[in-house]
């Protein structure tokens, strides 16, 4: 009975590999060989590089869930002077970064501008943690400014947790407006 199953499965096996393989059609190979054989000679035109655009974010809803993160809260300028956080998380949005060059820039061409980072929390979760949390937030701000060159002696952080809130409401677009660092200049503004 083994013997019998062997040569089956093998007979399989090779069936089975048969039918995945592929071979060139006619066509296929033609139209290689009619590539091959052209030559263009005509001369190259160079492409001006296009400037990149701001993506329209007017159709882009503004909510809760995506308001940390939302483009239309940076400018890509030191105008732009807050930064907002997801819920329970001190993790710079990708959205910021633009902005938060561009004050590197600024203060690494100012040596004489400081600033201070103020951080924020909605008020859930405990005064200690909301504390603790704006200040990682803070922190987190710092780091980024220090890895594009800013000297930490132009930073200055601050955590308020909970007590400066910029919304005074309940809802999750309220807690969304306080879970932010606000950049402020104490010396040099732009």
């Amino acid at each position: 009975m083994r013997s019998f199953l062997n040569p089956l499965f093998a007979l399989m096996l090779a069936a089975a590999l048969a039918a995945c393989s592929s071979t060139p059609t006619e066509d296929d190979s033609s139209a290689t060989d009619d590539m091959s054989q052209q030559t263009d000679t005509s001369p190259v035109t160079p492409v001006e590089p296009s400037t990149p655009s701001k993506p329209d974010t007017s159709s882009i809803p503004l909510t809760a869930d995506n308001f940390y993160n939302h483009p239309s809260n940076y400018d890509g300028t030191t105008d732009s002077r807050v930064i907002y956080f997801a819920f329970d998380s001190n993790t710079v949005p990708a959205a910021a970064f633009e902005t938060l060059r561009a004050h590197a820039t600024y203060l690494k061409n100012n040596s004489n501008a400081k600033v201070r980072l103020e951080g924020h929390a909605d008020e859930r979760g405990t005064r200690e943690y909301n504390v603790a949390l704006s200040e990682r937030r803070s922190k987190a701000v710092e780091k980024f400014l220090r890895v594009q060159g800013v000297s930490s002696s132009q930073l200055e952080i601050v955590s308020y947790g909970e007590e400066k809130p910029a919304a005074f409401g309940h809802s999750e677009m309220d807690w969304a407006k306080n879970r932010r660092v606000e950049i402020n200049y104490t010396a040099g503004r732009p």
